[in-house]
């Protein structure tokens, strides 16, 4: 009686193995299956595209140069503010003293304060002159490196047109996820940027 239901618990585990073997197969097989079929379609239509916010926040390089931009406009801000704010309390000065100064020493003030208030104006102008022409320069760099991926992504993939999708600004009204690169452009960019920062 024993040698029977070893036998058969030697068959049902058999079976049970075969059974896992079959649905993995199965499984494999249709993996591979979904991917060459998103290969045809991709090969045969030649148009992707990427989801530019994701990119934007798991594209290393482009976070590093945001966070720069971010750090260095509250600088500019504490600056703006410092300036401000001598501005301010030589007004305040003004005020509590204003009936007990003479003329000139009058005078004196208004010239002080129409000169704190041309230096903030002055310095606010160039402040922001000087932070939109670094971030045009930095996010152009960022947009570069971005098309220079693409480059030689399409000519191993096949692709002739990549569109960047956005939620602020989106033009494509119907997007397939089969066209969706953004995975494969956010770990090469990443790559990419790892590589050169190890040189």
């Amino acid at each position: 009686m024993n040698k029977i239901l070893l036998i058969i618990n030697v068959l049902l585990l058999a079976a049970v193995g075969y059974l896992y073997y079959l649905h993995y197969n199965y499984t494999s097989a249709d993996e591979k299956k979904h991917a060459d079929e998103k290969a045809a379609v991709l090969n045969s239509f030649k148009i992707a595209y990427f989801e530019l916010d994701s990119v934007q926040n798991n594209y290393q390089y482009y976070k590093e140069v945001r966070d720069y931009l971010t750090k260095k406009d509250q600088k500019n801000n504490e600056k703006l503010n410092k300036i401000k704010s001598d501005y301010l309390n030589k007004y305040k000065e003004y005020q509590q003293k204003g009936s007990q100064l003479s003329e000139k020493e009058q005078n004196d003030y208004q010239q002080n304060l129409m000169k704190l208030q041309n230096d903030f104006q002055e310095t606010e102008q160039t402040i922001n002159n000087e932070m939109n022409a670094e971030a045009t320069e930095k996010l152009q760099n960022v947009k570069k490196k971005i098309e220079d991926f693409l480059k030689g992504y399409c000519s191993t993939k096949g692709l002739a047109y990549v569109f960047a999708a956005s939620d602020r600004d989106n033009f494509l009204y119907y997007k397939d996820t089969i066209r969706n690169i953004t995975p494969d452009i956010i770990k090469g960019l990443n790559d990419d940027y790892k590589k050169a920062r190890s040189k």
